[in-house]
């Protein structure tokens, strides 16, 4: 892949809100530092979704997630300075929020509600591997032969993860298989997704595109989501839970998401995506002392591969 400098400040406001695309950077850089805390939030989140689902109904606790997210993002897009796409964009910028947005959240949010927490953060680990190929073919990125051996080897400490965990970490290993499909159909719109996305975040900036598709797929799932939403006792769930809620909102989908997407106008589609492979990683880390679920030698290799493979496509 191309190499380029780095970013000039880490401020993590400017690092956030600065516009211009530029060549992705050989080495570690500060969007990497900051990809990392991306990865700690949405390993994190896996594990306080599970708590809120078990008092707020799935499709609900999405359209509060959303809403609140996407309000949040329309203020940091105002103050940023973002313009409105022109009208040659809105085509994309609409297709691009549905897909990411609304189908996405929806299959992910009801896959995680039907299988485990480390199994949904494995599934969601083959988004590396799709992304790169999409990106590939489309012309975005173009494939090394380390990056090649990077994803090979980033896969191989998934599947291993998979296979042998002695913990009931696998495919149909305790846990529903729709559950499981539904997160792996989410993959795919996630991968669509970031390289749909990638023209816009070009033209107008990893805030704007965040915020103005998080804005078109959080009114049309939160029409969707209406009759859930009046239905959920509200009342009954616990302060805990809401600020799970809240916590959810702000960090996975406003925080996470402006990092992704400082990472893709960065480092390329390709190389940003390679670091959700640390996701299950996080996730599996704290499932230990929350969910009890200790980890085994075959997921410390499966890690061990996972990070090797970061190693190989960003050197």
């Amino acid at each position: 892949m191309r190499g380029a400098r780095g970013i000039g400040s880490f401020g993590v406001v400017a690092v956030l809100a600065e516009q211009r695309s530029v060549p992705a950077a050989v080495g570690f850089t500060p969007t990497d530092a900051l990809l990392a805390v991306m990865v700690l939030i949405w390993g994190l989140n896996y594990i306080v979704l599970k708590a809120v689902l078990r008092e707020v109904n799935p499709i609900a606790l999405n359209a509060g997630r959303f809403t609140i997210a996407a309000a949040v993002l329309a203020v940091v897009a105002r103050a940023s300075g973002a313009r409105l796409p022109e009208r040659r964009d809105w085509r994309r910028l609409v297709a691009m929020g549905l897909v990411g947005n609304t189908i996405y959240q929806f299959l992910f949010i009801e896959g995680v509600a039907h299988t485990r927490a480390s199994n949904a953060a494995l599934i969601m680990a083959a988004v590396p591997v799709q992304t790169a190929v999409l990106s590939h073919l489309r012309g975005v990125d173009r494939l090394r032969g380390r990056d090649a051996l990077g994803l090979l080897l980033s896969t191989a400490g998934i599947v291993t993860i998979v296979l042998g965990s002695s913990a009931g970490v696998r495919f149909g290993g305790g846990a529903s298989a729709v559950g499981d499909l539904l997160v792996f159909c989410a993959t795919t719109c996630w991968s669509v997704y970031i390289i749909g996305c990638k023209p816009l975040a070009d033209r107008y900036g990893a805030v704007a595109t965040t915020a103005w598709t998080m804005i078109v797929g959080a009114a049309a799932l939160a029409a969707l989501s209406l009759p859930a939403v009046v239905a959920q006792p509200w009342r009954a769930v616990s302060a805990l839970a809401l600020t799970g809620l809240v916590v959810s909102a702000l960090g996975a989908l406003v925080v996470g998401y402006l990092i992704w997407f400082r990472g893709v106008a960065r480092l390329g589609p390709a190389r940003t995506a390679m670091y959700s492979n640390f996701t299950p990683v996080v996730a599996s880390l704290s499932a230990w002392p929350l969910l009890g679920e200790a980890p085994t030698l075959w997921q410390a290799a499966g890690a061990a591969g996972i990070f090797g493979g970061i190693w190989l496509t960003r050197t």
